[in-house]
């Protein structure tokens, strides 16, 4: 090991000597390391955004959208029109499917808020408390909406955490009384950082303000989220929801389920497969990069025959020899992977401040690259070395 580590020092110093060669021989070891990791640092990062966004959604989560341009659709053709998702198709599919462990059905509209220093149009959603069980909301300040609330028609809201700084920039938002198309609620709570719900007003789903009439009204719910039990159940139990939705609006497909689980294994086979494509080419570009060292180290064992025949006539071993040109390939590639590593990093930063993507690099992902830069030299700079350990020493002193 004491000897190798002589060979690589030297091989360190041999290299120097010809930098610019050096360089132009480890180009494709270099570009294809850096492709790697910046491949990869994309890749994970999508994935962490992915899951982020499942989390956010709930992965245990059915997703039932009720399709309000369909019905108008259908309806200005003379075909059959469905009264939308209502109450009493979740009371049905809470019945037939057991796996179903929570229902949160969801009223979403574009009203008219109004507060001393604040009037505009802002999405308002009535929900009842199990919303916010299913999407494990919770608050900064004061209370979630109560079934007290639902089934008393309470004027009291919850405000999302951008809602609230905007709404009352001066002040804290917990007791302020803000008024939503004219009708004045009381906010009893201020929700903690939830991306994507942030920017709402949460109230009880049974409030006069979400009907277009003044009397307490039943209109269409626009979302209904169903928790499942367990993540296996969850392909089951969404194709049993399409099934009870469709027969009991008569074959009108007047909804949309959206499947958080199935949306993220979508994602990570196109993830995977996107990742594997990219690896195999730099993969091929690592290789190409192999082939380039091996056919420079056999020109240096050429360029060098006298050399290792002095050596040889000094005493030196055909393993002496081996060792120097192996330790010259790996330190090429090694310096390579290292290069190739800060380029990738730099690559991957630029990508990101450029893009604005998600990017996250796994050291696992740098170990395996620099360490298949090494390999790449311990194999294609075998043979030569292999071939310098062979020269016989007298034809080699007399080569010209």
């Amino acid at each position: 090991m004491m000897r190798f580590f002589r060979y690589l020092v030297l091989a360190r110093t041999t290299l120097v000597e010809h930098k610019l060669r050096s360089l132009l021989t480890v180009l494709g070891i270099i570009f294809g390391v850096a492709a790697v990791i910046a491949m990869t640092a994309i890749g994970e990062g999508g994935k962490e955004e992915a899951l982020r966004e499942i989390s956010r959604m709930g992965i245990q989560n059915i997703f039932v959208r009720d399709l309000l341009e369909v019905r108008r659709s259908v309806s200005e053709k003379g075909g059959y029109v469905s009264d939308g998702l209502s109450q009493a198709d979740l009371k049905v599919i809470r019945q037939s499917i057991p796996e179903i462990t929570a229902v949160a059905p969801v009223l979403e509209k574009e009203l008219f808020v109004q507060t001393d220093r604040f009037q505009s149009k802002h999405p308002v959603r009535g929900v009842d408390p199990a919303f916010f069980e299913v999407l494990s909301h919770k608050v900064d300040l004061g209370r979630l909406i109560s079934d007290l609330d639902v089934d008393g028609v309470r004027k009291v809201c919850v405000l999302g955490r951008d809602t609230a700084v905007r709404v009352f920039p001066q002040r804290s938002a917990l007791g302020a009384q803000i008024r939503i198309n004219g009708q004045g609620f009381t906010v009893v709570g201020v929700l903690g950082s939830q991306p994507g719900y942030d920017s709402d007003i949460y109230i009880p789903r049974t409030s006069t303000v979400l009907s277009e009439s003044v009397e307490p009204y039943e209109p269409p719910l626009t979302l209904a989220i169903l928790q499942v039990e367990k993540i296996p159940l969850i392909p089951a139990a969404a194709d049993l929801v399409k099934n009870i939705l469709l027969r009991r609006h008569l074959g009108a497909a007047d909804f949309e389920l959206i499947v958080p689980e199935a949306l993220f294994r979508q994602q990570e086979r196109t993830r995977n497969l996107f990742n594997s494509i990219m690896i195999l080419i730099t993969g091929i570009s690592l290789v190409v990069g192999g082939i380039g060292i091996m056919n420079i180290m056999l020109a240096s064992v050429l360029e060098r025959t006298r050399e290792i025949g002095i050596r040889r006539g000094a005493g030196a071993t055909r393993m002496d020899i081996q060792m120097q040109f192996l330790a010259e390939a790996i330190v090429l590639t090694a310096a390579g992977g290292v290069i190739g590593v800060v380029l990738g990093l730099g690559l991957t930063w630029t990508i990101a401040a450029a893009t604005g993507w998600k990017t996250s690099i796994p050291p696992l992902a740098v170990l395996v690259a620099f360490s298949f830069s090494v390999i790449i030299g311990v194999v294609f700079g075998y043979y030569p070395a292999k071939n310098a350990g062979r020269l016989d020493p007298i034809d080699a002193l007399r080569y010209e």
